[in-house]
């Protein structure tokens, strides 16, 4: 991936891309995003969902905390409150963080420490998008049959 969309991805994600300088010794993530610029918005989407999954919990126990500061709410509610608090504290997991992004036989490889079923789902599907998106210019595409396996629109595969 090119450096602008690359470090695009580091700076809305810092938290995701936290190994990023740490050395090969610890991390894949030295060598950086590598995969084509067509598999940038995959890339985003991925991980803007994921970033949300480990923010959610901790937003909404800050907001039913937030809530129960109210001191005229009716006992039901402030029960009600209570075990949401309990329930979100359940969800809570730690921070994602990849450890390599990749292109490997014609598909995207997002290796992280940390997670749970939801993300190791939201990873799945899009390393599953990335084999039917160009991995040059982001449009439909599809796999070769011979040779290094890639993902590729006809045009840039050169057969448009």
């Amino acid at each position: 991936m090119n450096q602008e969309l690359q470090n695009k991805l580091y700076e809305k994600y810092p938290k995701i891309f936290g190994q990023k300088d740490l050395p090969m010794t610890q991390t894949a993530m030295c060598w950086g995003i590598d995969c084509g610029d067509g598999w940038y918005n995959i890339i985003d989407t991925l991980c803007w969902h994921i970033q949300q999954e480990v923010d959610r919990p901790h937003e909404d126990i800050e907001k039913y905390t937030k809530y129960l500061e109210d001191s005229e709410l009716p006992e039901a509610t402030v029960t009600y409150f209570q075990q949401q608090i309990v329930e979100n504290r359940k969800r809570i997991i730690p921070q994602v963080e990849a450890t390599q992004v990749k292109e490997k036989f014609g598909g995207l490889r997002f290796y992280t420490f940390g997670g749970n079923e939801r993300i190791d789902a939201l990873i799945s599907f899009a390393e599953s998008m990335s084999e039917c998106t160009c991995e040059e210019c982001g449009r439909p595409g599809t796999q070769n049959e011979r040779g290094w396996i890639s993902t590729r629109c006809e045009e840039c595969r050169g057969d448009g």
